[in-house]
């Protein structure tokens, strides 16, 4: 699979897809290191998932590692406009509480979800730290990391599908749940693109918004797995992700610089 343009140099290509492939190998290898270590030691409950923070190891680790790239993540950008911090709330909790009124007016049976609120201050606890493990390496690494060479609607799809096989919980809910998640996630990271690009994919913005979305999620965690709740969920996002393309069209299908 050719992920790159034409013209660019062989070993520019080379050079990203192994460092995107050593990223996402170790973010599986302290995916199973962290859960693992939860499941043998019992030392927080079901409810909080402690391999959230594999994606961020990852990141962090790839810094060390190929730190001759001089690579940096941004944690925190001074020049985020006020505003912006209010639209990473409201994007999501406004999609996220449509989609809930939609639910609300269809008939849709309950499905076994793991109960969060036998646990739930602990869950508030642990929720924004978990957003910010997970986002320090999907937007501040994996994300900008992409964005040098591809265009953002591109690297976006590509963040959402490999940002989707890490829910394990979903892998053997079959075919038809497993293209609905697809459809959310690409959404998703093509939504959160558009807020978070200009700063220099701000972990800070993107952990907020990530960490909105959750709380959202917590209206309709007895339908997690209920295929007709993800088909008005995955619509209503990708209707989201549409305007966005469609009202950021340089943004997302605009050229490089370097293809000029």
């Amino acid at each position: 699979m050719i992920l790159l343009r034409a013209g660019q140099p062989r070993w520019e290509e080379n050079k990203l897809i192994i460092r995107i492939g050593i990223f996402y190998l170790l973010t599986w290898i302290f995916l199973m290191l962290l859960g693992g270590l939860q499941q043998a030691t019992g030392i927080l409950p079901p409810q909080i998932g402690l391999a959230q923070w594999g994606p961020g190891i990852a990141a962090l680790l790839m810094l060390v590692i190929f730190r001759k790239d001089g690579f940096k993540i941004t944690f925190f950008a001074k020049e985020t406009p006020s505003l912006r911090y209010l639209e990473v709330v409201l994007v999501p909790a406004g999609i996220g509480l449509l989609v809930y009124l939609i639910r609300s007016f269809v008939p849709i049976v309950s499905t076994p979800a793991p109960d969060v609120f036998d646990q739930f201050l602990l869950v508030l606890i642990w929720t924004p730290l978990g957003a910010l493990g997970e986002e320090i390496g999907w937007r501040g690494y994996l994300h900008k990391k992409l964005d040098t060479r591809l265009r953002g609607l591109v690297s976006s799809i590509i963040v959402g599908l490999l940002w989707l096989p890490i829910h394990i919980s979903f892998l053997s809910q079959g075919p038809v749940l497993l293209f609905l998640l697809a459809v959310w996630f690409v959404s998703l990271s093509i939504v959160i693109y558009g807020l978070v690009r200009d700063t220099g994919f701000s972990v800070l913005l993107a952990a907020i918004f990530h960490l909105t979305l959750n709380l959202i999620n917590l209206l309709i965690i007895d339908v997690y797995y209920n295929p007709t709740f993800w088909i008005i969920n995955s619509l209503i996002w990708a209707i989201a992700a549409g305007i966005c393309v469609f009202s950021k069209r340089e943004l997302y299908l605009g050229k490089k610089p370097e293809e000029r």
